[in-house]
């Protein structure tokens, strides 16, 4: 398993590694040891995808609100 630290991950390699975790727990000769080691990485990486997607929404939200002011302010 391909666990990278929370500097190095980004979301593509975060999504990369959760594709093949799923590819992998999705074989049927997944050993049932391996399997509770690759569900568990598998909900980690899904939860970070998830705060980085809402930090993302939230940023961009704030941006565009910021463009927005600024261009009502100009007018």
């Amino acid at each position: 398993m391909n666990e990278t630290t929370p500097e190095e991950s980004t979301y593509e390699k975060n999504l990369e590694e959760l594709t093949k975790l799923v590819d992998e727990i999705g074989q049927e000769d997944c050993p049932v040891d391996q399997l509770e080691i690759k569900v568990k990485r598998a909900a980690d990486l899904i939860k970070n995808l998830r705060e980085r997607l809402a930090a993302t929404e939230t940023t961009v939200r704030e941006v565009m609100k910021d463009l927005e002011e600024s261009h009502l302010s100009d007018q």
